[in-house]
C-alpha cells in the first residue's frame, strides 16, 4: 500500500492559489503517495455542486481523496472554521489510520499538532507577524505574545519545515523570528513553483508602445498607488500601454487610475481565469508591481513571479521581499527599483535592456532552475523520505 498522507489546506482547491500551489504538486506526488486532502472551500465554490463533483472526480482519478469543508464568511462562522477543519481532519485521520500530515501554513499545522500527527510544517509566510504588519494585532500585546508562543511550538514539534525563501530561513536561524530558531530542525527552501508545461516561453516582437502588465490583487500586501507612481514616472519618458489582469477590485483600480491621472486609452482592465492566464501573458512585455516590504514579507515568494519568468517576462518591483532581489539582480531578469527615487531612473535605457529576447530567455532559464513544479515535486519527495 502506498504511504498515506493527510494534506491540510486553509485555501480552497477551487481557488487559483489552491490549483497552482497545491494541486499542481499533488497531481505529480500522488503517483507515489495516497493523499487525503482536507480543504476549506469558499461559499460560492462549495455551493456549485457540479463544479465540486467534477473536481472530486478528477482528484480521485489521481489517487487523491478530497474532503472539502465549507468556509464560513460571517463573523461567528469565521471563528469556527478552524474547529470544523480540525474535526474533519480528525475524522479522516482516524478512519484511514493516517500518521503523517503535510500542512500548508499555520492553522493546518495547529490541527496536526493537536491531533498528534507527524507533520511537515510548510509554512509559506510568517503568519502571525503578517497580522501585526497589517495592524490586526499589536506587537507586544498579550495576544501577539500568545501567537508567538504557538508559532515556536509549531516549529519545535514539526517533523520538518519548509520555507518559501532563503531570506525567511535565515530569519529563523538567526533567531529573528523567535528565540531558539537556531535549534529548529534543518529547514528546506522550496519556493512557490509553476507548471512549466502550462506557462510556456512566449516569443515576442517588441514594438511600441511598451506593454506593461500587472496581474493579481491590487490591495493587501500590494501597494497599487506605488505601482501607479512608477507608471507615471515611466510615462514621462516612454510611451506605454498598461494591461491589468485582476479578479475582483475593478472599481478600486478604476478609482486609483483616475486619481493618478492615467488616461483610459492607455489601460486595459480585465478578469482572466487561471486556465487562460498562460496564454494571456503574451500581452505583457514587462511586469510592474510593489509589495509592502514588511518584516513578514522576508518569508514570501510571490506566486506570480515564477509564472512571469516562465513566460519570459522581466519584472520591475521593489526589494526587501523574500528572495526577489536575488532572483532579479543576480540573473538580470528585471530591475529592483527604489520607489522613493523614481524620477532619477532612465526608463528609456531600462526598458531597452529588458525588452529583448536575451532577457526573456534569462527569465525562462531562471524559472526552470528555481520555479519548476517538477523540481518542487522532487524536493518534496526527498523531504518526505527524510521526515516520514
Amino acid at each position: 500500500m502506498k504511504n498515506r498522507i493527510l494534506y491540510i489546506s486553509y485555501n480552497g482547491m477551487n481557488e487559483a492559489l489552491g490549483a497552482s500551489q497545491v494541486l499542481s504538486y499533488l497531481y505529480k506526488l500522488s503517483a507515489d503517495y495516497e493523499y487525503h486532502l482536507v480543504s476549506l472551500e469558499k461559499p460560492e465554490d462549495f455551493s456549485d455542486k457540479e463544479k465540486m463533483a467534477d473536481l472530486d472526480k478528477e482528484l480521485k482519478s489521481k489517487n487523491i481523496f478530497w474532503y472539502p469543508v465549507a468556509y464560513k464568511t460571517d463573523k461567528v462562522g469565521k471563528l469556527f472554521n478552524f474547529f470544523r477543519l480540525l474535526l474533519e481532519t480528525r475524522s479522516v485521520a482516524r478512519q484511514y489510520r493516517i500518521k503523517y500530515a503535510h500542512c500548508r501554513s499555520y492553522f493546518p499545522a495547529m490541527v496536526a499538532y493537536l491531533l498528534g500527527l507527524s507533520y511537515l510544517f510548510d509554512t509559506r509566510g510568517f503568519a502571525f507577524d503578517e497580522r501585526a504588519d497589517v495592524g490586526s494585532v499589536k506587537r507586544g500585546s498579550l495576544v501577539f505574545k500568545i501567537f508567538k508562543r504557538i508559532e515556536k511550538l509549531l516549529y519545535k514539534h514539526a517533523a520538518g519545515v519548509n520555507k518559501l525563501s532563503h531570506e525567511g530561513k535565515r530569519t529563523i536561524e538567526n533567531n529573528e523570528l523567535f528565540e531558539g530558531g537556531d535549534k529548529i530542525a534543518p529547514i528546506t527552501v522550496i519556493p512557490t513553483c509553476v507548471d512549466l508545461n502550462r506557462f510556456h516561453f512566449i516569443e515576442r516582437e517588441y514594438t511600441d508602445p511598451v506593454k506593461i502588465g500587472y496581474v493579481g490583487t491590487a490591495v493587501g500586501w500590494y501597494d497599487f498607488d506605488k505601482t501607479l507612481l512608477a507608471l507615471q514616472a515611466i510615462g514621462k519618458q516612454v510611451d506605454y500601454h498598461f494591461t491589468i489582469f485582476n479578479g475582483g477590485q475593478h472599481e478600486f483600480i478604476k478609482d486609483r487610475l483616475q486619481v493618478f491621472g492615467i488616461p483610459d486609452e492607455k489601460v486595459h482592465l480585465e478578469k482572466v481565469s487561471f486556465a487562460d492566464m498562460p496564454r494571456r501573458l503574451a500581452e505583457f512585455e514587462v511586469a510592474l508591481f510593489y509589495i509592502h516590504p514588511f518584516f513578514s514579507k522576508r518569508a514570501s515568494a510571490a506566486t506570480k513571479l515564477g509564472e512571469l519568468f516562465a513566460s519570459g517576462i522581466p519584472v520591475l518591483t521593489n526589494g526587501n521581499v523574500g528572495d526577489h532581489e536575488y532572483y532579479i539582480e543576480a540573473y538580470g531578469t528585471g530591475r529592483i527599483l527604489d520607489f522613493d527615487r523614481l524620477e532619477e531612473y532612465d526608463f528609456v535605457n531600462i526598458m531597452g535592456s529588458l525588452r529583448n529576447r536575451d532577457t526573456a530567455i534569462k527569465c525562462r532559464t531562471l524559472a526552470e532552475k528555481y520555479f519548476s513544479v517538477d523540481k518542487g515535486v522532487e524536493d518534496y519527495k526527498r523531504l518526505y523520505t527524510q521526515i516520514f
